[in-house]
């Protein structure tokens, strides 16, 4: 099927697949689906195709000593693939043999019920203040080419929470601390909220809303390259 999708197939067998899955319903559904996140993935990642590659992990590359080039390529390629393995079928991807969820989570939860201040007119100083917190280069992510309105930012001492709203009102949580070291992709569903956990070695990404796993994965993927684009 993903040949057929990816237009691989020879015309023949392309004209028979395509005749099977109008003969069966639950085949063309799932078709169906696979094309949509093919689509949803183009029109995400497609305009980074023509992008530099960006100088601070040019930089984090360069200095990676020859020894353990291998075991970061390998993280990165991982992560990379995570995209692909949650988009397709949800369930989570830890990278560290053995590794456990944290407590980033429940910090992201408690973050979420906390009262946020109104939306800032200018984001400058927000930016300064989270890289700091960090110790990395990030800014408050633009979320609005999916819908999503800045709805406010809190800045604790070694954390930051960040909220959004759709057209209904619905809001959605971002929150950032720095990582323990584990790289954990994950999403799932607590009580009536999705959540996507995105963690590299440096940084972790909580994202919790009321929405569907696609869309938890299309609007976690903005957040985490908006944090740095």
């Amino acid at each position: 099927m993903h040949a057929l999708i990816d237009g691989e197939l020879p015309p023949h067998r392309a004209r028979t697949v395509e005749a099977m899955i109008q003969a069966d319903a639950t085949l063309a559904a799932r078709v169906a689906d696979y094309r949509a996140q093919k689509a949803m993935m183009k029109q995400l990642y497609g305009p980074l195709i023509d992008r530099p590659v960006p100088q601070h992990l040019i930089d984090r590359a360069n200095a990676i000593p020859a020894a353990r080039q291998g075991w970061g390529d390998w993280r990165r390629f991982a992560a990379a693939a995570a995209v692909a393995i949650l988009v397709a079928g949800g369930g989570a991807l830890w990278l560290r043999p053995g590794a456990a969820p944290g407590d980033v989570v429940a910090l992201a939860l408690d973050a979420r019920t906390a009262s946020l201040p109104g939306t800032p007119a200018d984001l400058t100083p927000y930016n300064e203040a989270l890289s700091r917190i960090m110790e990395l280069k990030v800014k408050v992510p633009d979320l609005s080419r999916a819908g999503y309105t800045l709805a406010g930012v809190h800045l604790e001492e070694d954390a930051a929470s960040i909220a959004y709203r759709d057209a209904q009102g619905k809001l959605v949580t971002i929150y950032l601390r720095q990582s323990d070291g584990t790289v954990r992709f994950d999403q799932f569903k607590r009580a009536d909220l999705r959540i996507c956990v995105w963690q590299d070695d440096r940084l972790s990404m909580v994202m919790a809303g009321d929405m569907s796993a696609a869309i938890m994965q299309r609007l976690a993927s903005m957040a985490y390259i908006g944090l740095t684009a």
